[in-house]
Order: structure tokens, then sequence, then C-alpha cells
């Protein structure tokens, strides 16, 4: 009875662990397209300012998955840091790779969508698995 008990409420856990890693997506979505859309406006090339307004999501990312979703509230060492730039530099030549052959097909907006849901489950698998999974 306690073991199923205890796999309820691991369950539970991850189901609210699942809703704080999508709406801190949300939120790092709503920066990446934020500095994008900045940066494509004032005249840089889209594929430069894809890289920097991905970035300020990814510390975005960081700071709130760490300390809210996976509720680690230890100082960010240095493994885990690069740990979370390798789930990330991936997710970002992903990003990349499927945003530059469908830009001129889709246009830049359809392509940057596209390439983020990509690239927001890699982040997903990546974070939950590997970068702030609990010894």
């Amino acid at each position: 009875m306690m073991e199923r008990q205890e796999k309820q409420d691991n369950s539970k856990a991850g189901i609210i662990q699942f809703i704080k890693f999508n709406l801190v997506g949300i939120v790092n979505t709503l920066v990446d397209f934020s500095v994008f859309t900045v940066l494509t406006f004032f005249g840089m090339y889209y594929m430069a300012a894809q890289v920097i307004s991905y970035s300020c999501g990814v510390v975005n990312s960081f700071m709130m998955n760490k300390y809210w979703t996976f509720g680690d509230k230890s100082t960010p060492h240095g493994y885990e840091i690069f740990k979370f730039i390798a789930v990330n530099g991936v997710s970002l030549a992903v990003s990349l790779s499927i945003l530059y052959p469908i830009k001129p097909v889709l246009g830049v907006l359809s392509a940057k969508i596209i390439a983020t849901l990509f690239s927001m489950m890699i982040n997903f698998v990546g974070s939950k698995l590997w970068v702030f999974k609990k010894a």
C-alpha cells in the first residue's frame, strides 16, 4: 500500500514538474521571440539574431528551471552549467539547421516556430534526464 502511495506522489510531482517546465518554456520563448523580433527589426541578419535571442532564453531557462521547476536550491556548479550549455548547444544547432532551410519556403516566423518546437523537445529531455537529474 505504501509503495502505491509513493508512486502516486512521484507521478503527481512529475506532472507538476512537467507543467512548470512548460510554463518556463513559455517565458523562455517570449524572451527568445522578443529579442529576435527586436534584433531583426533593427536589421540584424536573422541567423545572428537567432543565436543571440536563443542565448537570452537559455540564461532565463537555466535560472528558472534550476530553482523553480526542479527545486534545486544549490549554487550552480561548473559541471551542471557545462551540461546545460551542452544540451542547449545541441538544441541551438538543431534549431539553426531547421530555421535555415525552412525560412525561404515558409517565411521567418513559421520557420522560427517550427525550429522552436524541436528545440523545446530536446531541452526537456536533456534537462530532465541529464542536467537537473537528482543523483
